[in-house]
């Protein structure tokens, strides 16, 4: 009983920050992304991400990557509409960390297509690990 209380209030506290490196050296170990997926799904309506949040996000940065060449003066862009995402739901603090998680790398892409990949990459398995553990 007691590793359960203790896997539960680890899953409760907000994960690490990625380091940007992950940008250029890639994913070497998915338990983080599992750490941020969990957290974010985690807890009532007034406090997780919704899918369909991630889901407007997710639109965006696809947008960019099926036609880079063209859309990557877009990716700076996604950093707004993250923004607005957190103006719009105030009291959801979760959406805020999702945007402080991915601010720092939205940063560094600079428009950079290795980089933008490793980016989607890192978003997806969020995703996916949101999608496991949430609705």
């Amino acid at each position: 009983m007691a590793s359960q209380n203790s896997s539960y209030f680890q899953q409760k506290t907000k994960p690490n920050i990625l380091n940007v490196s992950v940008l250029t050296e890639g994913i070497k170990d998915t338990e983080i992304l599992k750490k941020w997926g969990h957290y974010l799904a985690e807890g009532n309506d007034k406090v997780k991400v919704k899918t369909s949040q991630l889901r407007k996000f997710f639109g965006a940065v696809k947008k960019i990557q099926a036609d880079f060449e063209n859309q990557k003066h877009e990716i700076i862009l996604l950093l707004p509409k993250l923004a607005y995402a957190v103006g719009r739901n105030k009291e959801n603090s979760k959406i805020k960390d999702f945007y402080d998680l991915l601010e720092p790398l939205i940063k560094d892409i600079n428009e950079d297509k290795k980089k933008f990949k490793n980016f989607v990459n890192i978003f997806e398995a969020i995703v996916a690990y949101h999608k496991e553990k949430g609705e």
